[in-house]
């Protein structure tokens, strides 16, 4: 069973500084929705409103700025809720929901990405440092994400996420993406390397 959150964890989560753009919190809703219909939304605002967090998403506006730790908090709730096993689906599903990302990432080759990865992620999150490092030789390359500490859960929900993203950049039918290093397990920093073939 998934393991729930407390009220005071909950308020420590949305007191971190750090916010991102509305479109992130409106991809938790589309995905809810899509799994689980407009009850599970329901769901999903009733339990965030219990947790002292209301958060009403129709009434999100796509470009306005909210608390990473909002979003955050919504996804540990609704793994919560649903019972999903983690957040690896939903980081996965999120560059696709995202009409943004897919505009920033789906014409623009690896290098340009590579070059230009931080102007990107700061139009979407104010928060972390991100940088990319790319071996095309060998087939791979490893996203470095630095002073972002909101939640282990948020672990899986990048990989998938940079998974999902990978596949927009090189196009390939098998790609992989692991967590090498990761703060929760006393490294400076989170690291993925995303291979493929």
């Amino acid at each position: 069973m998934t393991k729930l959150i407390s009220k005071t964890e909950a308020d420590k989560l949305v007191e971190i500084s750090g916010e991102t753009i509305g479109s992130e919190l409106i991809i938790i809703a589309r995905y809810v929705a899509t799994k689980h219909g407009k009850e599970g939304v329901k769901k999903l605002e009733q339990r965030m409103m219990e947790m002292g967090h209301p958060c009403e998403f129709d009434k999100i506006r796509p470009a306005h700025w909210y608390g990473e730790g909002l979003f955050t908090l919504a996804m540990l709730l609704a793994k919560e809720i649903f019972g999903w096993k983690d957040l690896f689906e939903l980081g996965y599903s999120s560059p696709a929901l995202s009409f943004g990302m897919g505009v920033f990432v789906k014409y623009i080759p690896l290098s340009l990405f590579a070059g230009q990865v931080q102007n990107i992620w700061r139009k979407f999150v104010d928060v972390g440092n991100i940088k990319v490092l790319t071996n095309k030789k060998e087939k791979y390359f490893i996203v470095i994400l630095t002073d972002y500490d909101f939640h282990p859960d948020s672990c899986l929900y990048y990989a998938g996420y940079f998974l999902k993203m990978a596949e927009f950049l090189v196009r390939s039918k098998k790609i992989t993406c692991e967590e090498t290093k990761c703060i929760y397990r006393g490294d400076p920093c989170h690291e993925y390397k995303i291979k493929w073939e």
